[in-house]
């Protein structure tokens, strides 16, 4: 574990790039976020959409299949341990839990590197959307 990396962080950007360099902003331009690490091992990642709607009905169980789709598409979030392999620069999270189901028993290496009090992680290549993008979150630290 590095110490570093313990305390919450906020969200400063999210930006997806395809191989040509073209950019996504996969959870719009102003994207809500925080990362936990903590000095055990385990860390939460939430990202969202800060321009998602409500429900019309207020009611979770009521909700449209618009609805439901559309704040699918606008949140993503895991949760699980993480360890870190400062040499190599990777953090690797080990999900137990998360909003895509998909990804629940797997481990996701991210690069990382410090910019300043940032901490900015990239994912490797990934198929989104029939396109191989990398995604860089920047997080600054919060008090």
């Amino acid at each position: 574990m590095s110490d570093r990396f313990a305390g919450t962080w906020r969200l400063i950007s999210f930006v997806g790039r395809d191989a040509e360099g073209r950019e996504t902003s996969t959870y719009g331009p102003k994207p809500l976020g925080v990362l936990m690490y903590d000095w055990g091992g385990r860390m939460s990642v939430q990202i969202a959409r800060s321009d998602r709607r409500q429900f019309e009905s207020g009611d979770l169980f009521r909700a449209s299949p618009e609805e439901l789709k559309e704040a699918f598409d606008g949140y993503f979030g895991y949760f699980g341990r993480y360890s870190v392999d400062e040499r190599s620069g990777t953090v690797t999270h080990h999900i137990e839990g998360g909003s895509f189901p998909n990804l629940v028993g797997t481990d996701q290496r991210r690069d990382f590197r410090w910019q300043g009090d940032q901490l900015v992680l990239s994912t490797p290549p990934e198929r989104m959307g029939g396109s191989e993008i990398t995604y860089v979150a920047t997080w600054e630290r919060q008090p």
